[in-house]
Parts: C-alpha cells; sequence; structure tokens
C-alpha cells in the first residue's frame, strides 16, 4: 500500500480547528480535499503532519505556533493616517478590510485600534501564532 510522499495524489477528509474547537477550515468525506502533496494546496507545516500514512489511515495533529503558518511580525502592524481613509468609513475593531497594494495586487488586513494618529491595520496571517489541530483521514493515495 502507498505511503503518501511528495509527488503523490491524496484525497483526504479533514477538520482544521483551533484547540478551543473553533473551526477554521474542512473538508468531510463526501467532499474531499484532492491534491497533490507539494503543490501548495495546503501550508507545507500542515501536509508534512501526514506524511508517511496510508489510505484508511487517521490521524490528529497538534500543530505548533509557527509550524503551518508564520509567527506574527510586527513590521506588518501599520497606523494608516487618518487622511488615507474614506469620510464614510467607520472600522470595527477585528473587522477584516481588502487593501490594494502599489503591485494592483490585494491584501486583508486586520483593524486592530482607531486612534486620533489613524487606523491600526495587522497585515499577519489571520491564523499567525496560534496552535491548531489538524485531523486527517486519508482516503486514497495515488503514488
Amino acid at each position: 500500500m502507498a505511503k503518501i510522499l511528495p509527488g503523490c495524489r491524496v484525497k483526504l477528509a479533514f477538520r482544521l480547528s483551533l484547540p478551543d474547537g473553533t473551526e477554521i477550515d474542512a473538508a468531510p468525506e463526501d467532499d474531499p480535499l484532492e491534491l497533490l502533496v507539494g503543490d501548495g494546496t495546503i501550508s507545507p507545516g500542515l501536509e508534512f503532519a501526514f506524511q508517511g500514512m496510508q489510505a484508511g489511515e487517521r490521524g490528529r495533529f497538534e500543530i505548533a505556533p509557527g509550524t503551518a503558518f508564520p509567527l506574527p511580525d510586527p513590521d506588518k502592524v501599520f497606523v494608516l493616517p487618518p487622511e488615507d481613509l474614506g469620510a464614510d468609513f467607520v472600522p470595527e475593531q477585528g473587522q477584516f478590510i481588502e487593501f490594494e497594494l502599489p503591485s494592483g495586487e490585494t491584501t486583508a488586513g486586520r483593524v486592530l485600534d482607531l486612534t486620533e494618529e489613524g487606523l491600526k491595520v495587522d497585515f499577519n496571517h489571520p491564523l499567525a501564532g496560534f496552535p491548531l489541530i489538524f485531523e486527517v483521514h486519508v482516503l486514497e493515495v495515488q503514488c
């Protein structure tokens, strides 16, 4: 029976959650995730957890902060001056806002605070610094 290695095609059901049970993402058995291991579909830190498994196996993995997503970087927290905000814009703490970069690409930032200095926005990945629980059921492996 084939073991999961980089380059294998895999079908798996999974649940990604925070330790308190808050579900982040999932793919049920009737609609599994199909991927080529190493193609960037999911974080390499999550792929590493199920490498070596075979079809039919289940696993539950505790993923340490910084493994699947980077640790928070204080250099990705910015204060945008009030004049950069629209007059009718009323941000809420915790809200995600999409911003356009000079390159034309877009990125999301989470509102941390609104002060006299401006809008404090965190552009770190939303899961940066969090421990995760990754539950996997390998349905099919083709190598």
